[in-house]
């Protein structure tokens, strides 16, 4: 007790509880995006595969993911150019391969360059995910005025998980950091007629970024300094097996242990490696398991219908797109996504519905193939801090 008139002694706030500090404004509230290009290379293509200079990324701050536009110039063709629309579509095996290493050199994402398409459409980053539903998509056949064999599409590899609080972006403060290992596929991946003389690709890499967060805003309440859970990551990489015709099975492996934001699986025919004729033999219907829950046994055509509902593949009353087409469903491929809270688009998410997996957890895809079919699966996982799937919704605010 303070006698009367006497000033109460500092720091005991006149004999009351102690007044709590403000709670910071979320991470995303004292950052401004920013991006700048950091990267311009440009290379002949050949008949055999290239690698491309690292791209060894510039101290930027907080790293959301990486844009990378791709632009395949030729010039004088006089040859009636045909894309290889399969085994990967068109262009995008200008791409043979992308892998992307952590400060420590571990290998974070690898994918092929149709793997890379398929990352962008059914991830759950963008409203509009297909590259190919880019205006600024260009894919240039036949001879047309000498440019045959021409292309250009843009492609995204994401660190951010949910945009709404930054979960998932990376500290990029030191050089060298993050580096990026790109190739360029063989003239053969991406043309089955190729133009009379092989074109140049230039690759153009932007990071994008957010800033440092400033200290507190103008009513004195702070900006938190970091995202939540700082130290998260996810990854995307690629398993496959070949199954025989008949019942079988594709256990997973990749991310097990962790919670699982995405798989998507996709099927080649083991004897052409074409997804076109894998398509057919795909079981009807498959059924995942996770350990003893039978998550789902569906038919091909439901799979399909639940695809392209989530993902606006086609819309109300519009003819319905070919596949392999922007906006259209792609052969062979079933994505299996644990992203829809808030709505039904994907990537609208809140973690709740994350696919919590301990290290012997069985996930199954399993059914009657058709013919041998190379089953692909790739899995888009968190490592958290804790490993905990709790904690990615604890970060949620709830």
């Amino acid at each position: 007790m303070t006698a009367p008139g006497q000033a109460p002694p500092k720091g005991t706030n006149g004999g009351k509880a102690p007044v709590a500090p403000p709670r910071p404004y979320p991470f995303p509230v004292g950052v401004y995006e920013s991006g700048t290009q950091d990267y311009d290379n440009s290379a002949v293509q050949l008949a055999t595969p290239l690698q491309m200079p690292i791209w060894n990324i510039s101290p930027t701050g907080w790293l959301r993911g990486l844009w990378f536009d791709f632009a395949m110039t030729t010039a004088g063709n006089a040859a009636t150019v045909v894309f290889n629309a399969d085994p990967i579509a068109g262009g995008f095996s200008g791409v043979q391969k992308v892998t992307l290493f952590d400060l420590g050199g571990e290998v974070v994402v690898t994918l092929t360059g149709y793997e890379w398409l398929i990352v962008n459409k059914f991830g759950g980053y963008f409203e509009v995910g297909d590259p190919r539903a880019d205006i600024t998509f260009a894919q240039t056949a036949g001879v047309a005025a000498g440019l045959g064999g021409s292309f250009h599409h843009l492609l995204y590899l994401p660190f951010e998980v949910v945009a709404r609080d930054a979960l998932g972006v990376v500290q990029n403060e030191s050089k060298p950091g993050w580096k990026v290992e790109l190739w360029m596929d063989s003239s053969a991946q991406t043309y089955t007629t190729p133009p009379t003389a092989l074109g140049t690709m230039r690759v153009r890499g932007f990071p994008d970024s957010y800033t440092e967060p400033a200290t507190a805003a103008p009513n004195g309440r702070p900006f938190a300094q970091t995202p939540p859970l700082p130290g998260s990551l996810q990854y995307w990489k690629s398993e496959n097996q070949t199954l025989p015709a008949g019942n079988a099975k594709f256990d997973l492996s990749n991310g097990v242990g962790f919670p699982i934001r995405n798989i998507i699986y996709y099927g080649r025919d083991a004897a052409n490696s074409t997804r076109a004729t894998a398509d057919g033999n795909w079981p009807d219907p498959a059924t995942l398991l996770l350990g003893n829950v039978n998550y789902f046994t569906r038919s091909k055509n439901l799979w399909i219908s639940k695809m392209s509902r989530a993902y606006a593949l086609s819309s109300v009353g519009a003819t319905v797109p070919a596949v392999d087409t922007p906006q259209g469903r792609e052969t062979g491929v079933y994505p299996v996504w644990f992203t829809q809270d808030l709505t039904g688009q994907p990537g609208n998410e809140l973690r709740f519905r994350y696919l919590d997996t301990q290290v012997n957890s069985l996930i199954r895809l399993t059914g009657t193939f058709g013919a041998a079919t190379t089953l692909f699966a790739l899995t888009n996982w968190l490592a958290t801090p804790s490993k905990s799937r709790y904690a990615l919704i604890s970060g949620s605010g709830v």
